[in-house]
């Protein structure tokens, strides 16, 4: 579960996350998960993709019925991982859809009205895969939780990593947008967003432990995978913390929890110095340009900047642990 306190018996709004993997070009009917629900009113609950390639959420309760489907044809097309969620406000009315390809970083959404409360007994039902709760054979994990997750870009770095300021060092968790930070591409910068988003700490999403002192950092330095360093003496080029784990200078255990990751937002993506180590701010590409997927994301409530395109060279995994293994045998 995204969160650590008990769950209303009607969940009136929440998000499911849901990771699995696809086989290329397949088109028969993929389940990801179903429940069926007990009692004088009859109701079921329906994630997965039709054979016509759509992906779809469906819930009926007595006689309400609320369904959403997105068109995920590109992705069954590619394959590979993926991570879908649905998230819901009965309140507000909303429904939203979003398909993200993980190794294409390629995200699409849609949204929908009228969606139906959970009952906490399915959720948890369908966390635990008993009674008649059904999840699919490609499914990694499951989760959920009682708030809107947002879409787009996250943070990555743990709330209590030290950044260097014109100030000194302050956890990244206590920095406010006008704060400066001090960069080592740009000078320094003020900050635009600062802000937290809680992610389970499962499958893609699980921690990395870049150790000391192998990345110019005094301190080990806790980061999500997808968080962009800087490695020392590789020409400026940046690399996925996650395409650094070797067991030795990176490791990536297993952490079943939930973490609050940490996103810095400037005016470009620049390199922060975290505990000595240099990692990327927050790169939201050509967010602006797509209003509504903003309007979905953390950074909802921010005057955006337009991040035009990656300044530095991104290396592959083997370039990344080359890198690193030159730099430890130098």
């Amino acid at each position: 579960m995204f969160d650590q306190h008990p769950l209303p018996v009607s969940v009136a709004r929440g998000s499911l996350m849901v990771e699995f993997a696809l086989i290329p070009s397949e088109a028969e009917i993929l389940p990801l998960a179903h429940v069926t629900g007990r009692g004088a009113q009859a109701r079921f609950f329906s994630l997965g993709f039709t054979a016509d390639g759509q992906v779809s959420v469906m819930q009926r309760q007595g006689m309400a019925f609320h369904a959403l489907s997105l068109d995920a044809s590109d992705a069954l097309a590619c394959g590979g991982p993926m991570r879908l969620i649905w998230r819901w406000d009965v309140a507000t009315g909303e429904s939203v859809l979003a398909l993200e390809s993980l190794t294409e970083s390629a995200q699409r959404h849609r949204v929908g009205g009228l969606p139906l409360a959970m009952p906490r007994e399915d959720l948890l039902a369908l966390a635990a895969g008993t009674g008649t709760a059904r999840v699919g054979p490609r499914v990694e994990w499951l989760a959920f939780g009682d708030h809107r997750h947002p879409l787009g870009p996250a943070g990555a770095l743990a709330p209590l990593t030290q950044i260097a300021t014109p100030q000194g060092w302050r956890t990244v968790g206590a920095l406010r947008p006008g704060d400066l930070v001090e960069t080592a591409d740009h000078g320094v910068q003020p900050v635009l967003w600062s802000g937290r988003v809680p992610l389970p700490a499962l499958g893609h999403l699980r921690p990395v432990r870049l150790c000391a002192p192998h990345f110019g950092s005094a301190n080990d330095l806790w980061v999500a995978p997808h968080q962009r360093i800087a490695l020392p003496g590789a020409g400026g080029a940046l690399t996925e913390a996650r395409d650094l784990v070797d067991g030795l200078h990176a490791i990536q255990p297993d952490r079943p929890n939930v973490l609050n990751w940490h996103g810095i937002l400037l005016d470009q993506p620049a390199l922060l110095i975290a505990e000595g180590c240099l990692v990327q701010s927050l790169d939201i590409g050509r967010l602006r340009r797509r209003p509504a997927l903003a309007a979905l994301s953390a950074l909802s409530d921010t005057a955006l900047p337009e991040h035009a395109g990656a300044e530095r060279p991104m290396l592959t995994r083997g370039q990344a642990l080359q890198a690193l293994g030159a730099r430890t045998a130098a």
